[in-house]
């Protein structure tokens, strides 16, 4: 019974949000900490090796069903956790965004849904709750309503409605391949149709590949996540994004996790490790160009989403031997919901004061923001792989999952390892920029730095205020960016916990069966890795000021040479072709219906003579009353009986 009411507790708090009245209670703050304590307190005995399951029996073809094992816990867990945190952020932020209840009332819906999906006990049922979040987040990045929100809010709609169609078609087509739609948690599956099945697969990969902003499927990401509110921001980078990669786990899950991959789906770890290596390189070469704070975030969750694609396609491609790439995958999914949830509550907090996230039009806010500028250094120092912080150790992870599979010696393995390289000395470039920007070098007006601020941002310019009001408003920001830090640290200090306590047990149950021995002997703090880290950063920072003297970060390339433009132009062929084969359509149709006109009018005037009585002689012969071509038409019938007569002497 508690898997329903975990979904159903923040609906009822839905409601107590539209009937409250004046401020009172913080009712999303209330509601997720009961999920957050019930999570805990009623699913935490699932790492124990024992799922829990639930149906509700309804009449019909379809009965919900809910399904909770040790990956759905850590997931349900990270929700609960990161709603109590924004619920302390989000009242004094939305006292300068304006909408406080609409923003609540929406973020208790979305959390019903996130929970719902993560629960969910088979694919029809998770694919509700997927819609259900598509259409509510929806309504956070259109919050401001005006057109760069609206626009941005039609991307996310269009690209996620598409992927929930994609979903659904992988259901019927896996249903196709197996006989009997599999429930979630089942483990592999053996279709008796292994084409069907790898269709199927691929329509999942895509769908939620969608949500996950893979490349090139990640267009909606960058408007979505700049154009919400900070909170919403957060929210949507931190934990929405994620629901994409628990659907490939899933997904991944039916293809045999732990296992040789069949005919059908052969290609689903080299493909999914190649997309990621390409998602990272992608999302941060566009960060480095990004002016604006919240659309350099969003970029670099395209490229942290790349990390975990590449993490899940290295333990598929591994068989047995890839727990490390499995593991890895989760513990980044769960760092980067923290530091990323951390730097864009801390873009928030500086927004409210200046109403500017123009990196170019801010700077030297270290002194009148120590706090934030403190605690944003510690996400900044996670995100980039410091070690002592979190980040840094679920790199480490996937580095050694990375490293390990380029011992097999193909191409893209030993190329996804070098560029594993390349992506990390891009993020501490980008992250080096961030910082440095904001907080530490003194305000200057560069020339061609565009204006992106204006764009993406809907409140009116203010002056950047001189005296800035002690505690007040600022004070449950940090709080709520304190226990993120907390976290981090935490996690940082002790990198061996998670893995081997909540990680490790998650993927055993879906069928890693080594994955607790993969751990044995590995070591966070060898000179390798600390060594590598600290050449990647010394790169980025040289790399960051060569980029800020020179002018290349300020750069923009031309609208055709970015995926968006791409798309543009694909788009306008496409309609220009549409636009030519309609006319040709309508000039073809004109023509045919001018001609069936014409030949109608002559067969019309042919057939009336038949009506047409009149005398006439043929052959010698005097017709009275029989017009030519009636005469006509009856000789030629006498003629065509004699002539079959004659060439059949046996008619009768």
């Amino acid at each position: 019974m508690l898997l329903v009411m975990l979904p159903v507790i923040p609906l009822a708090g839905a409601l107590c949000v539209l009937f409250k009245r004046g401020r009172g209670i913080n009712i999303p703050l209330l509601i997720s900490s009961v999920v957050l304590i019930l999570g805990i307190c009623g699913l935490s005995s699932v790492f124990g090796g024992t799922p829990i399951d639930h149906g509700i029996p309804l009449p019909g073809p379809y009965a919900p069903a809910f399904h909770a094992d040790s990956l759905s816990v850590i997931f349900v867990l990270l929700a609960a956790f990161l709603w109590v945190i924004v619920s302390i952020y989000t009242p004094e932020y939305m006292k300068h965004e304006g909408g406080s209840r609409r923003f609540e009332f929406y973020a208790l819906l979305i959390l019903s849904a996130v929970l719902g999906i993560f629960l969910a006990g088979n694919l029809i049922t998770l694919l509700f709750f997927f819609e259900l979040m598509t259409i509510t987040s929806f309504f956070w990045v259109t919050h401001r309503w005006n057109r760069e929100a609206i626009k941005a809010g039609y991307y996310y709609l269009f690209f996620n409605i598409i992927g929930g169609l994609l979903l659904g078609f992988g259901i019927v087509l896996l249903d196709a391949a197996t006989g009997v739609l599999p429930d979630i948690g089942t483990g592999l599956v053996t279709p008796v149709n292994a084409t069907a099945f790898g269709w199927s697969i691929m329509l999942f990969v895509v769908g939620f590949g969608i949500k996950a902003g893979m490349v090139p499927l990640h267009l909606w990401l960058p408007h979505a996540h700049s154009a919400a509110p900070a909170p919403g921001s957060a929210l949507l980078s931190g934990l929405l994004i994620k629901v994409g990669a628990y659907g490939l786990i899933r997904a991944g899950e039916f293809a045999g996790w732990g296992r040789e991959l069949g005919s059908g789906v052969a290609w689903l770890g080299p493909a999914l490790a190649i997309i990621g290596v390409i998602t990272m390189l992608v999302g941060v070469a566009a960060a480095l160009l990004q002016g604006d704070a919240k659309r350099l975030l969003a970029y670099h969750s395209v490229s942290q989403m790349g990390y975990i694609i590449l993490g899940l396609g290295i333990g598929l491609y591994l068989g047995s031997d890839g727990s490390l790439g499995l593991v890895g995958a989760i513990y980044h999914l769960v760092n980067h919901a923290l530091f990323k949830t951390a730097l864009f509550l801390g873009v928030g907090v500086i927004y409210i004061h200046t109403k500017e996230t123009n990196l170019y039009k801010l700077g030297g806010l270290w002194h009148r923001f120590p706090v934030t500028a403190f605690l944003m250094l510690l996400a900044v120092l996670g995100i980039t792989g410091v070690p002592g912080l979190n980040g840094y150790a679920s790199k480490t992870l996937l580095h050694h999952a990375v490293s390990l599979a380029a011992e097999t010696g193909t191409i893209w393995s030993v190329w996804a390892e070098r560029l594993f390289l390349v992506v990390g000395v891009g993020t501490a470039a980008s992250f080096a920029k961030l910082y440095y920007l904001i907080f530490l070098r003194k305000p200057a007006k560069i020339g061609n730095a565009p204006n992106t601020s204006s764009r993406l941002e809907a409140a009116p310019k203010a002056a950047m205020s001189v005296k800035l009001r002690a505690g007040m408003s600022a004070a449950r920001p940090l709080v709520a960016m304190s226990v993120l830090a907390a976290a981090m640290v935490g996690i940082g200090l002790v990198p061996g916990l998670f893995p081997s306590a909540i990680a490790s047990p998650a993927v055993q149950a879906l069928g890693m069966e080594n994955a607790a021995a993969s751990l044995v002997g590995l070591s966070f703090w060898n000179a390798g890795d600390l060594t590598g880290i600290f050449i990647t950063l010394i790169l980025g920072i040289l790399i960051c000021w060569a980029g800020l003297r020179s002018g290349i970060f300020h750069w923009h390339p031309p609208k055709w040479l970015t995926l968006e433009g791409l798309g543009m132009l694909v788009g306008r062929a496409v309609s220009v072709l549409l636009r030519m084969g309609e006319k040709f359509y309508r000039t073809v149709i004109k023509a045919v219906r001018n001609v069936l006109k014409n030949s109608g009018a002559r067969t019309y005037l042919a057939c009336r003579k038949f009506d047409q009585s009149r005398s006439g002689e043929i052959f010698g012969l005097k017709l009275v009353g029989v017009s030519i071509d009636a005469g006509i038409l009856f000789i030629l019938l006498a003629l065509l009986i004699a002539g079959h007569v004659m060439l059949n002497p046996g008619f009768r």
